[in-house]
């Protein structure tokens, strides 16, 4: 991948990302990470549906889900409709992003953000009910594929505490050997995390910040329709 293009470096976005494409938007990104880190192993992989990511020449097939507590997953998409929505469904939005403890904030004057005064808690809970939430559709995929996986995409900087059990709290998640799935991707703004579950062993890959943002960037250009899987930036 050529992830330092001009257009992705001069790329500005304006706005928040529409929520219809906010999953889209993920869902490129880990993939743009996935080619990014692992280029010889994924560059036959592309988006699809159940699951998300798709490797049909090498039987291979990857979910994606964001661990992230289902308030903070409302307030992401309040704040992507604010302004995009009609102008009498403002006020709407504005109370759902206050009444989960977030509150507006002005950068240089003309953007705006939402932050909240807490600090996260329960690390652990929202990284394992992120894979909880998708372990009943595993099933299905053996049919397709055959070796399924699970990315974990991380919104925020985890604790180093975190960063650590994450093999952890996977091994944990598994309930019944007919639906595990053989792999997992835990991927922050820092670093990508391979676990293999049938080994129980990880590989730890490190993102430097500029590579982070511009996957992030090439993901969300890609769900808006300004980047396809055929341009420079992905081959």
């Amino acid at each position: 991948m050529k992830i330092t293009t001009d257009l992705v470096k001069n790329n500005k976005f304006t706005s928040p990302i529409k929520a219809s494409l906010l999953k889209h938007s993920q869902e490129y990104r880990v993939l743009a990470t996935l080619r990014y880190l692992y280029p010889q192993k994924f560059n036959s992989m592309t988006t699809g549906e159940s699951p998300d990511l798709q490797d049909c020449v090498n039987g291979i097939g990857i979910e994606v889900t964001v661990a992230v507590k289902e308030n903070d997953m409302k307030v992401s998409r309040a704040f992507s409709e604010l302004y995009q929505d009609e102008p009498k469904n403002i006020e709407k939005h504005k109370k759902i992003i206050e009444s989960n403890g977030y509150s507006f904030a002005t950068i240089k004057g003309e953007k705006v953000a939402i932050a909240t005064s807490g600090t996260s808690i329960g690390e652990k809970y929202f990284f394992q009910e992120s894979i909880r939430r998708k372990m009943k559709k595993f099933p299905q995929y053996r049919i397709k594929f055959e070796r399924t996986g699970l990315a974990i995409l991380l919104p925020d900087i985890p604790t180093s505490y975190a960063e650590n059990h994450f093999s952890e709290w996977i091994s944990e998640c598994q309930v019944e050997p007919e639906i595990i799935y053989d792999f997992v991707y835990v991927i922050s703004h820092r670093f990508c995390i391979y676990y293999d579950v049938h080994t129980n062993t990880t590989e730890k890959r490190s993102l430097k910040e500029n590579e982070s943002r511009s996957l992030a960037t090439i993901g969300r250009m890609t769900a808006e329709g300004k980047l396809t899987l055929e341009d420079t930036e992905w081959l």
